[in-house]
């Protein structure tokens, strides 16, 4: 499967170039759509899927929210008389995978490209996090940093006992 994912490093770079322009509010603004966004495709994936899988990605919208509504929050405190900007563009973490994860039919195949998603976001906010000129916000990319590598392990965890331990790319 690793082979025929096209992963758009371009994009990547692109998307870096314009976040390494952005200051702390628009930073957070971003990584408040990031989760919003994140938390629309698991629960669309959550209803494609069935058991356990779906389960599991109910669980990480749920967990997406919850990040969103946390950094809502503390964007609040930071910026009491402004209100976040909407990004149009995907969340970067999900980016390469968005429309790959969006026609996935397999549960198998859905894993592998949730846990590259994971890997890609994982990576984008350690980099936010070196970015971030507020303490405040870089210790919350940290955070989701740490957080999307837990995701990453948790998911690899389920992807091993789905596929009996091969590997997703």
């Amino acid at each position: 499967m690793g082979e025929n994912m096209g992963i758009d490093v371009d994009v990547i770079h692109d998307v870096e170039t314009m976040l390494r322009n952005l200051n702390g509010y628009e930073l957070l603004s971003y990584a408040i759509c990031n989760e919003e966004c994140a938390a629309e495709t698991y629960e669309w994936l959550a209803g494609r899927l069935e058991g356990d899988t779906s389960k599991e990605f109910r669980g990480l919208a749920a967990e997406k929210r919850k990040h969103a509504s946390r950094m809502r929050e503390l964007f609040s405190r930071l910026y009491p008389k402004m209100k976040p900007l909407e990004f149009n563009a995907p969340p970067l973490d999900a980016l390469p995978v968005c429309s790959e994860m969006m026609k996935s039919e397999d549960a198998e195949e859905a894993l592998a490209l949730a846990l590259l998603s994971e890997a890609i976001g994982r990576d984008v906010y350690r980099k936010l996090a070196r970015m971030a000129g507020d303490d405040e916000v870089m210790k919350i990319f940290e955070e989701l940093a740490d957080i999307k590598e837990g995701t990453y392990r948790h998911l690899l965890e389920i992807y091993d006992v789905l596929t009996g331990g091969s590997k997703p790319f």
